[in-house]
């Protein structure tokens, strides 16, 4: 496989496919394998503690019917993310990984970098100035290494206005109003489903990269890789990258 076609991969979430979601055993097992790159999701407990966490509630991940960000950081601690609906005993008792525990490890981790994406829930339940604020302060440690993301446009900006560095607009809509607000802010990164690549790409035109979500298949990201995608999201990413030797 050429250079040219050779996917640069991210680790959805971690490693999903094989580890709890966005949980520092799944991303250390990710970076082990030799991902270049990993994202995961940040919402606030109501403390304001950032923790990683896709869902505003932890029923899914925890079986708890409850929100995360009405849960303060102490209660947070003692929850158990292991997923037992997927993996039955086998991550039992882990716990929530807390945001600065991934930037202690990302500090300890050269080569290796985050998509750091804010969640909407938290935005919405406790504003985006004290949410993107909050997850700044953590993350500025490694924040040369951190892309600020989100399907948020607004928090991006503050990011920006707070010190970030690139930053990662997810687009929750592929149309002309999208393509003006991406011409007028300029993010770093674009990130879109893998089904709305051809017409995102298509229509978006500006100097960013490409991120392209979540794909399980090899040969179908060496597609999307040679359609103009940059980096290609998988929940398999210990699969994905040994089918590329």
């Amino acid at each position: 496989m050429s250079a040219k076609t050779f996917p640069t991969l991210v680790a959805h979430r971690g490693y999903p496919a094989r580890y709890p979601e966005n949980t520092l055993i799944g991303i250390q097992a990710a970076v082990e394998a030799g991902a270049p790159w990993f994202e995961f999701d940040v919402q606030l407990s109501s403390d304001l503690v950032p923790y990683l966490c896709h869902d505003d509630s932890l029923e899914r991940t925890a079986g708890l019917d409850r929100l995360i960000m009405e849960m303060g950081s102490k209660a947070l601690d003692s929850v158990d993310v292991g997923e037992s609906r997927r993996f039955g005993a086998k991550y039992a008792g882990t716990p929530p990984t807390r945001l600065d525990e991934l930037a202690g490890y990302l500090a300890m981790h050269q080569g290796v970098q985050a998509f750091v994406e804010i969640k909407s829930e938290s935005l919405e339940y406790f504003g985006h100035a004290r949410v993107v604020e909050r997850i700044m302060q953590t993350v500025r440690p490694v924040l040369d290494r951190c892309v600020i993301i989100s399907f948020d446009a607004l928090s991006l900006k503050l990011a920006r206005q707070m010190g970030a560095g690139p930053v990662g607009w997810a687009l929750e809509d592929v149309d002309a109003a999208s393509a003006r607000v991406a011409a007028e802010f300029k993010p770093e990164y674009l990130f879109v489903g893998d089904r709305r690549f051809t017409e995102a790409h298509a229509l978006f035109k500006g100097g960013w990269q490409w991120a392209v979500y979540q794909v399980q298949d090899p040969a179908y990201a060496v597609r999307l890789t040679e359609q103009g995608a940059d980096l290609v999201e998988t929940d398999a990413i210990v699969e994905m990258l040994a089918a590329y030797g």
